[in-house]
C-alpha cells in the first residue's frame, strides 16, 4: 500500500471539506430562490405589535392591522386592502376562512380607544405596559370594577 503522509491527508480533507460547503451553500441559493426567502427573515412583511400599532408597511398593498389568538391553536387576523378591511380566522386544521368585510372608515371607528376620564387622553389598554415608575405604581393600585 502507498504511505500518504500527513501533510497530504490534511489536503484532502480541507478539499472534502470544501466540496461539502459547496453544495450546501448552493441547494441553500436554490431554496431561497424557489421560496422567496429575504436575507432579513420577515423582510417586508408588517410586524404587528400586541397593542395592534403596525410597525411596518405592507407588500403588495396588504398591511396587518391586528392579530388576536381566539384559542390555542386559532387566531382572527385583520388584513388591510385598500380601503378595506378583511378579518380572517384561521387555524392548524382548516384553510383560513374570511370572516368578514368592513370598510376602513368603520374599523377605525370600532378600534378608537375612549377618552380616559381621568387624564382626557386615550385609555390606556390592557397589553400596555407602563413608560416609569410612576405609571406602573398607579396601573398597580388602580381599582377595578
Amino acid at each position: 500500500m502507498n504511505e500518504v503522509g500527513l501533510g497530504e491527508l490534511f489536503v484532502r480533507m480541507i478539499i472534502s471539506l470544501a466540496v461539502v460547503l459547496g453544495i450546501v451553500l448552493g441547494a441553500y441559493a436554490i431554496i431561497k430562490r424557489r421560496r422567496g426567502v429575504g436575507a432579513v427573515s420577515g423582510a417586508g412583511r408588517s410586524i404587528v405589535a400586541r397593542t395592534g400599532r403596525v410597525r411596518s408597511g405592507g407588500r403588495n398593498g396588504l398591511r396587518v392591522l391586528g392579530r388576536t389568538g381566539v384559542a390555542r391553536t386559532s387566531s382572527v387576523v385583520a388584513i388591510q386592502f385598500a380601503d378595506r378591511v378583511l378579518l380572517i380566522g384561521g387555524n392548524d386544521q382548516a384553510a383560513p376562512t374570511l370572516l368578514a368585510e368592513i370598510d376602513l372608515e368603520g374599523w377605525e371607528r370600532a378600534t378608537q380607544a375612549p377618552p380616559d376620564p381621568l387624564t382626557g387622553g386615550p385609555a390606556p389598554t390592557a397589553g400596555s405596559a407602563p413608560t416609569g415608575l410612576l405609571d406602573a405604581l398607579r396601573q398597580a393600585t388602580t381599582r377595578r370594577g
